[in-house]
């Protein structure tokens, strides 16, 4: 660990510190703009957005593992059967580097903004106003920490960065119902500090352009996300969070959903991945059977945004298999055996929308349909006074709203999908899971890990020391985690439920039954066209 935060300690790129200013605007600042020596709060911020997608698809230290996106049951292979097996080259390494970039940069921010002898410095106030700084670092680091904690359980929180101040270069890590806890503290504080009529540069801000008013939604979602999966393992206090945050509220329309636009800063990785406009795309990942079965059945029109025909293997004719058909649409099961039965696919097989896998793609990490079906869900339990029916109506209709798609009405009016008091919490789980495709898939994933929603057999291969399923945390811990703060890796791994440093121990709030079993063997033959 004091390796890892050594690295900490000398890591500042020159694209988080370099200004393009005249060296002569801020006096003595950055005299040598080859060697700065003084950090601007508005790229240390935009750096740290940068890190936001890897919770969509892909990670920071690998070209190619789309487990965020495969474990929710969005994406499966069609050629390489690389991770059906449930290997992975990602480990708690891969989203421990957001503490080395993301999350220390926003720490860097508020500790500048709070100190009273350089706070009102150029390089400082040239971000906005010391209060909108603190906050939406704030806010940030708190999706952070969310996302790493659903990932692997008990983190490095309340302890963190303190080997820049304290000297404590072996940090503890923090059971999961602590760290949730003290993000909703965070974000409170947070959303006490925001000041709408304070300014915040738009151009530093990629994420919200530096509109405070969304950003306070997004702090509200946020605890809203936090505590709906507190319903099964602490649902007083998950009660009490989600009515304070609805309270101060959510998101309410498309326009409200947090997204990231990819450009020069980070490069969409489903462009090299499957892309038909470049040229070494292998087409690998690909929708999953099973959620194009799903809209297929439900005869979504969500599906004609979210798949499309192009990018075929086989190059499929549009006269046989129009676009515009439910039946033109195949996915791959996940968890195939071996690559002979991915490849028997490949002639089959839809592929991601193009408007996902441009270069310059806008992504959905946390839409406002998600947020609307998570207040449904607490309006099912009880815990707010509100319409379970509406909201759940209201999160399916912004979710067409978002893709564009047609014919929302006649989709919530259809035997299927019309709202069932009874089946309610089945329903809004499942719309929102539909709904958070190719967005983030740590908090799809939660949701599948915590209520079984929906339930998703793996194909035979999908096979870890004979059990069967989806993964339930990501494993393992980095190898600096064990080897320089080994007494506290013990100890994080013993409040595992399991206690095991493996894909099959449980988080804290995940109490769910989530043996689903195997796909039908002729299931996982393709069709014959």
């Amino acid at each position: 660990m004091k390796k890892l935060y050594n690295i900490l300690l000398s890591v500042l790129t020159a694209s988080i510190l370099v200004t393009a200013c005249n060296p002569a605007d801020f006096g003595e600042i950055n005299k040598d703009p080859n060697n700065p020596s003084t950090a601007f709060t508005n790229y240390l911020f935009t750096s740290a957005c940068t890190y936001v997608p890897y919770f969509v698809l892909g990670s920071t230290t690998n070209g190619y593992d789309p487990w965020q996106q495969e474990w929710p049951g969005y994406l499966s292979e069609s050629k390489n059967n690389q991770y059906g097996p449930l290997t992975t080259t990602s480990t708690y390494s891969s989203v421990s580097t957001i503490y080395l970039y993301g999350l220390r940069n926003l720490h860097q921010i508020i500790e500048m903004n709070q100190d009273e002898d350089q706070k009102s410095e150029s390089n400082i106030m040239a971000f906005g106003s010391n209060n909108n700084q603190i906050a939406v670092s704030k806010t940030l680091s708190a999706f952070y920490y969310m996302s790493i904690t659903d990932i692997v359980g008990p983190i490095v929180f309340s302890e963190a960065f303190q080997g820049l101040s304290d000297d404590n270069w072996t940090p503890k890590y923090d059971a999961q119902d602590k760290v949730y806890e003290g993000l909703d503290a965070m974000l409170k504080e947070a959303y006490s500090q925001f000041r709408e009529n304070e300014d915040l540069d738009g151009s530093a801000d990629i994420l919200y352009g530096g509109d405070i008013a969304k950003w306070k939604k997004f702090n509200a979602s946020l605890r809203m996300l936090l505590a709906i999966k507190m319903a099964d393992v602490d649902p007083a206090n998950g009660k009490a969070r989600f009515a304070a945050a609805y309270a101060d509220g959510g998101m309410e329309s498309d326009a409200d959903s947090f997204t990231y636009t990819y450009d020069d800063l980070t490069w969409n990785r489903l462009y090299y991945w499957v892309s038909p406009d470049y040229s070494g795309a292998g087409f690998n990942a690909v929708p999953n059977k099973f959620i194009v079965d799903q809209m297929k059945a439900f005869k979504d029109n969500r599906m004609f945004k979210y798949f499309d025909i192009e990018g075929y293997r086989g190059k499929r004719s549009e006269d046989k298999f129009p676009r515009d058909s439910y039946d033109s649409f195949y996915g791959v099961p996940f968890g195939l055996s071996n690559n002979d039965a991915v490849n028997a696919w490949t002639t089959v097989c839809c592929s991601v929308n193009k408007s996902l896998i441009s270069m310059d793609a806008t992504i959905p990490v946390i839409p406002a349909a998600r947020v609307l079906l998570t207040e449904a869900e607490a309006a099912f339990r009880g815990w707010i006074n509100a319409d379970a029916k509406a909201l759940y109506e209201e999160g399916i209709a912004v979710s067409f709203d978002q893709w564009g798609a047609d014919g929302a009405d006649e989709y919530i009016a259809s035997a299927e999908i019309a709202y069932n008091p009874a089946n309610g919490l089945e329903q809004i789980a499942l719309q929102r899971w539909i709904a958070s495709y190719m967005s983030d898939g740590v908090e799809a994933w939660a949701d599948w890990r915590r209520l079984d929603i929906p339930k998703m057999p793996v194909g035979p291969g999908a096979e870890d020391n004979g059990i069967l399923h989806y993964p339930y945390r990501l494993g393992f811990y980095a190898d600096t985690d064990v080897s320089y703060n080994n007494a506290n890796y013990l100890e994080a791994v013993k409040l595992l439920n399991g206690g095991v440093d493996d894909i099959n121990s449980r988080l804290w709030w995940d109490v769910a039954d989530n043996e689903e079993g195997v796909i039908p063997e002729e299931e996982c033959v393709p069709p014959a066209l």
